[in-house]
């Protein structure tokens, strides 16, 4: 399971697939892929993909889980299971150009439909953050209009069209052991006297 470098990960991967799996014969060589904050769309890139956590929730389908139990027995309180929204967003001068490339990116996050845990521990320092038999699932999860007209008011001056992506269940682990108390042998029950 995911410890809490789990986000981080996960937002380097997307950028990392993209970056590396971009049709250079198509849009050169120059494009930037970089994860926006919000106020990195005060002045976007010029040409190039953001890719924007707008939302992160808790995963209520499996938020009742079990105690986590590690390799050599021992327990730990459960997995906070978290789905993360991102934004993808094409930025170049051209629209036609834009729209060639969010189709693109479209297309490869359709393609993708799984991060595994080789792709996202490749691009952070630590190799460790995901376990050898995780993956995320990547599903298209478009806004609706009342949400994209908030974030597009929200995120001015200017916001391209984009496409919104949920990675679901991202299980951040938690390092805090639940100790078993030993079997209850006897009970005793100590009945009050009634005064007269």
């Amino acid at each position: 399971m995911a410890n809490y470098r789990a986000i981080a990960a996960t937002g380097t991967a997307l950028a990392g697939l993209i970056r590396d799996r971009y049709p250079r014969d198509d849009f050169g060589t120059g494009l930037e892929i970089v994860l926006y904050q919000t106020r990195d769309f005060e002045s976007p890139m010029q040409d190039g993909f953001s890719i924007y956590l707008f939302r992160i929730a808790v995963n209520g389908a499996v938020r009742n889980r079990t105690p986590r139990r590690s390799a050599d027995g021992h327990r730990f309180r459960p997995s906070l299971p978290l789905d993360l929204h991102f934004m993808i967003t094409p930025w170049a001068q051209d629209v036609e150009r834009q729209l060639r490339m969010l189709g693109w990116v479209m297309r490869l996050m359709e393609d993708t439909s799984v991060l595994s845990a080789g792709h996202l521990n490749h691009y952070l320092v630590e190799t460790d953050t995901f376990a050898p038999n995780e993956g995320l699932e990547v599903v298209c999860d478009p806004l609706s209009l009342t949400d994209y007209l908030t974030l597009w008011d929200r995120l001015r001056p200017r916001l391209p069209a984009s496409a919104t992506y949920v990675i679901r269940v991202v299980l951040i682990d938690s390092d805090v052991p639940v100790t078993d108390a030993p079997l209850v042998q006897t009970r005793t029950f100590d009945m009050a006297e009634e005064s007269a």
